[in-house]
């Protein structure tokens, strides 16, 4: 029995890149333990070299090759999918309204049509998004570190695949932008922030381009190390990027989310 083991242990090294010998899923016992077994313990040795044995006990290879049970990673995949599928179904529900134009003008672009040019661009530039709202990343068994890492990243999936936890984490998001304007001095755009929606403020955030508007002239603003002979022109660009701030959050407040 031991012997079919070690034969499974063989391929799935040779043919899944899995290292299952010294693990803690290797079923074997050196012959001189086996010897010391009583009758209940050699018993109890058999059902489990049975059981690894058995073609239902798969492995896949995590990062450093250790065994991750096929069973584990097939939950994860499964949650992350469903993330994925809760994702697209929140870009579906806005796919055909219409962008905010330059300068206040109004857009023709919709988000749909946005989001397919951007996912078409970074196809042919063969660079994905590291994080993208619609697309959480899905991982292959090689991304992951441990056994416990899976564990939490099934947890995380399954809680961010419900519109509870949507609603919850961009409240606490609009929390925090309210507390950032009002450290630049902008009572009135952290006012707008805090009156939207989750679902505005979704739309605002990740379809547009208001999160580059505000962030890199709050690290501007926050680092204070600009020279004085820049002081001036800096100014400026901080003001028309929040006027534009302004404009994208104000078409905001005008969705149905």
């Amino acid at each position: 029995m031991s012997r079919g083991a070690t034969r499974k242990i063989s391929r799935l090294k040779s043919k899944v890149d899995v290292y299952v010998a010294g693990s803690e899923f290797d079923p074997r016992k050196p012959p001189k333990q086996l010897k010391r077994y009583t009758t209940k313990q050699l018993e109890a040795y058999n059902a489990r070299v049975a059981q690894f044995n058995d073609r239902g006990t798969q492995f896949v290879p995590d990062a450093h090759h250790r065994p991750i049970p096929a069973g584990e990673f097939k939950q994860l995949h499964t949650a992350q999918m469903e993330r994925q599928k809760h994702a697209a179904e929140r870009l579906n529900a806005k796919r055909n309204i219409k962008l905010p134009g330059i300068d206040g003008k109004p857009g023709t672009e919709t988000i749909g049509e946005r989001r397919d040019k951007m996912r078409a661009d970074r196809k042919l530039a063969g660079n994905p998004a590291v994080t993208d709202p619609y697309e959480p990343k899905v991982n292959r068994p090689q991304d992951l570190g441990s056994r416990a890492a899976i564990k939490e990243l099934t947890r995380q999936a399954k809680k961010q695949s419900t519109k509870g936890w949507d609603d919850k984490e961009l409240k606490r998001q609009i929390g925090e932008f309210d507390q950032m304007m009002k450290r630049v001095g902008d009572a009135d755009l952290a006012a707008k922030i805090k009156a939207m929606t989750p679902g505005q403020f979704h739309a605002l955030w990740n379809d547009t381009g208001f999160a580059n508007d505000v962030s890199q002239e709050y690290e501007i603003f926050r680092s204070k190390v600009i020279d004085d002979d820049d002081k001036a022109w800096y100014g400026q660009l901080i003001r028309d990027s929040f006027q534009d701030a302004h404009r994208k959050a104000d078409w905001a407040r005008t969705l149905d989310l």
